[in-house]
């Protein structure tokens, strides 16, 4: 069942959500920050954002990436001088050198920035400083300061989308570049931050990262290289999206020096041994996954093939490229390439987490070389040895259910209701357990599973319909409608609220009863 904590805060959310079909309520943030915008408000505020990302489709999704970047952000949200703020860090699959965060904590990272990355230390970096702006409410009061320009940003954008959607499915990918093109506008007008914000962010961003174990002289080292790559594009081009909306100076460089001297420094690192460095295991992973979003990212298989294959005529056994390299192997349908050569990376890497890293891997490249002989006893090992493990987990699902067996989706069920009672909150789970339920012959608890997506996904309305629907299913047992009746009476008060809020229905706070339908409640306030 979905927890009421996470239909909390969505009769807000989906008020300040935009759509082409809808009528457009953006947050109010008029009042003074002073005054107090409301927590639920700002973490309203930062999951529309999160559900227009995922809607438009513009996130890398992957598990892997997503895991790392959750470990990076808590990582440093732990470290940081509210370490009460969570923070949700997503991957915008964008090749601009940007991130960008909104109240909430949510902070969207573009694929660009990770692969300028020399270090993680370097990513840390920029996200530390993202990381500032949300805890110092410094975007808050640059909203407040633009509300009435962000506006008709929004209505433009939407326009653009809904122009883009009747154009035809050729043209989707115009709506995708409208709405991320409106929301880095809008971001840039909302977070134009001042000379002391950005300062102050610098300032408590490095105590951040010194705090979280990252080397603090990595910050000036990114704004550096921020700056010179820059100025490499001449005087014609147009600045990074993120220097237009944080400028650098030499000033905050020369200060961000200054910082990093006066702070207790790191012990220097050798990480040409990883194995036998333990305290490197964070930046080699870091490695790997930034070769990851390259590969992920979109590019030519047959390109990043060459890429990597040149890259390791340069540089010897660097293990990343060779992790990068197996993976592009992999896409390019030359499976069985990636799989030998992955094959000598886990026999001469023994550290456990690398082990990890590279059995996924290993088990990716035999899922798409159709090598069931070679995948599963690999994931079942692994699910043995790491119980519950979100990554291994999911991945192990999803190669289960792409056998699109009764037996393989009643295999792959096992898992994932044990994955959704620990990752209440993800909806991709829940559209995965739809899908075992489905293979095994539920039709019913298919249909919940798929409707708890839609309402994670920030679709309510969706989400009651679908329920509704079902409940109407003559093969319903009590237990069944039982379940449905609870779902449903936990939502219809929610789209209830979500439309008030809208000014489009009911007229009384009264709640409605468990397993009535939306469209009842609505005739019954006078709708």
């Amino acid at each position: 069942m979905l927890r009421s904590s996470s239909f909390g805060i969505w009769a807000l959310l989906a008020s300040f959500a935009v759509g082409a079909s809808e009528n457009i309520t953006l947050p109010d943030f008029g009042r003074s920050a002073n005054a107090g915008i409301s927590e639920r408000e700002e973490n309203a505020y930062g999951l529309s954002v999160l559900r227009q990302l995922r809607n438009a489709g513009v996130l890398i999704e992957d598990p892997q990436l997503a895991e790392y970047l959750r470990t990076l952000g808590t990582r440093l949200g732990e470290a940081s001088d509210q370490p009460e703020q969570r923070f949700t860090m997503v991957l915008l699959r964008d090749s601009s050198f940007n991130a960008f965060a909104v109240p909430g904590g949510v902070i969207a990272v573009h694929s660009g920035l990770v692969l300028a990355a020399l270090r993680e230390s370097e990513l840390a970096a920029v996200l530390a400083h993202e990381t500032a702006h949300v805890t110092q409410k410094h975007i808050v009061r640059a909203m407040e300061r633009s509300q009435k320009a962000s506006i008709p940003i929004m209505l433009g954008t939407i326009a653009a989308i809904a122009a883009s959607s009747q154009a035809g499915s050729s043209s989707g990918n115009l709506g995708e570049a409208a709405m991320v093109s409106g929301m880095a506008l809008m971001q840039q007008l909302q977070i134009n931050f001042t000379r002391d914000n950005e300062f102050e962010a610098d300032r408590i961003g490095i105590q951040t990262l010194q705090r979280a174990g990252f080397e603090v002289s990595a910050m000036a080292a990114m704004f550096m290289r921020m700056q010179s790559n820059f100025r490499t594009v001449g005087l014609g081009g147009a600045p990074p999206q993120y220097l237009q909306s944080h400028p650098i100076s030499t000033t905050r460089i020369a200060e961000a020096k200054a910082r990093a001297q006066a702070l207790i420094a790191l012990p220097a690192r050798n990480c040409a041994t990883p194995d036998t460095a333990a305290s490197c295991d964070s930046e080699v992973r870091f490695s790997l996954m930034r070769e990851r979003v390259r590969v992920l990212e979109g590019g030519n298989s047959a390109e990043l093939v060459k890429f990597y294959r040149d890259g390791l005529a340069d540089r010897g056994d660097s293990l990343a490229l060779q992790y990068g390299l197996a993976l592009s192997l992999s896409r390019a349908g030359k499976q069985q390439q990636a799989g030998d050569l992955t094959d000598r990376l886990l026999n001469l890497h023994s550290a456990a987490d690398l082990q990890l890293t590279l059995q996924l891997l290993r088990a990716e490249i035999a899922v798409e070389a159709r090598e069931q002989a070679v995948w599963q006893p690999l994931y079942a090992k692994l699910l043995s040895s790491h119980p519950r493990h979100r990554v291994v987990g999911s991945s192990y699902a999803a190669a289960l259910l792409s056998l699109g067996s009764k037996a393989s989706g009643t295999e792959a069920l096992g898992i994932l209701r044990d994955l959704t009672l620990t990752f209440v909150n993800d909806p991709s789970l829940y559209e995965q357990l739809g899908r075992a339920y489905q293979l095994a012959g539920d039709e019913i608890r298919a249909g919940e599973s798929y409707a708890q997506a839609t309402a994670l996904r920030g679709a309510l309305e969706d989400a009651l319909l679908q329920l509704e629907t079902l409940a109407r299913r003559p093969q319903l047992d009590y237990y069944g409608r039982a379940r449905l009746d609870a779902l449903i009476a936990e939502i219809t008060p929610i789209v209830l609220e979500i439309r008030e809020a809208k000014g489009e229905s009911a007229r009384t706070n009264a709640r409605p009863t468990a397993g009535a339908s939306l469209r009842t409640e609505l005739h019954r306030h006078g709708e």
